[in-house]
């Protein structure tokens, strides 16, 4: 009866063992390169003011599928609508992807035969530092950040891509970008939110005058060392 119990026991801390490595492996996984990225943000799922909506409608046949041309981004206002062909002023905020794809769909039956439409979300992310033309961009968040640094005119001469970083309201959230897009990750993997910056730092080099100036520097107080040295003085 005892060496059953100790069976038992044994079992028992086996399992125990083996879910904690499965816990850590996890965690590991989760936390790679320092990286806790977070949870999705809300305006990827939901559209909200000052976002844009990407759509494209097609009118589907048994052998044939058209674009009947009300494809487009269209900006969200201020009161969370936008204004569409055909339908006019739509309210969209707070709308999830597929409630919106659902509604348009339902809303275009009034003109196209077979209307098929698909919706993604344009978030809005500022690109500040050292880009050729930083500014304000409206993303897809399926896009890799080389995306959002091709529309931001790419890098500078002086742009330190590796010292990349993402602010959210004053704070720094994502340290050090570049590492996590080297994986392959797109901008709603890592936790890239509608508002956020994505600063990227100059390159800190000293100035051909300021080197040619500290070797002068040098040279004349070795110079000098050597001649108090040999007795010239």
């Amino acid at each position: 009866m005892v060496l059953r119990s100790l069976f038992q026991l044994k079992q028992y801390v086996i399992i125990l063992l083996i879910l904690s490595v499965l816990s850590v492996s996890a965690q590991q996984k989760k936390t790679e390169n320092g990286y806790q990225w977070s949870k999705t943000a809300g305006s990827l799922t939901t559209f909200q003011p000052g976002d844009a909506v990407r759509i494209h409608v097609w009118e589907l046949y048994e052998d044939d599928a058209r674009n009947p041309n009300l494809s487009g981004d269209y900006s969200i206002l201020q009161d969370g609508s936008i204004i569409l062909p055909l339908i006019g002023r739509y309210t969209v905020k707070g709308l999830a992807v597929w409630e919106l794809q659902e509604q348009l769909e339902e809303k275009l039956r009034s003109y196209l035969k077979s209307p098929y439409v698909m919706v993604y979300p344009l978030i809005r992310v500022t690109m500040q530092g050292a880009f050729n033309r930083p500014g304000s961009y409206r993303v897809d968040p399926s896009q890799s950040l080389w995306d959002l640094v091709a529309a931001a005119g790419g890098p500078r001469a002086d742009c330190d891509l590796r010292k990349m970083w993402v602010e959210r309201g004053g704070k720094v959230v994502i340290k050090e970008l570049l590492r996590s897009f080297e994986k392959g990750y797109s901008l709603e993997e890592v936790g890239v939110e509608t508002g956020d910056q994505i600063i990227a730092p100059r390159r800190t080099r000293l100035e051909l005058n300021v080197i040619i100036g500290i070797v002068n520097l040098v040279a004349s107080v070795v110079l000098l060392y050597l001649r108090l040295r040999s007795g010239s003085w």
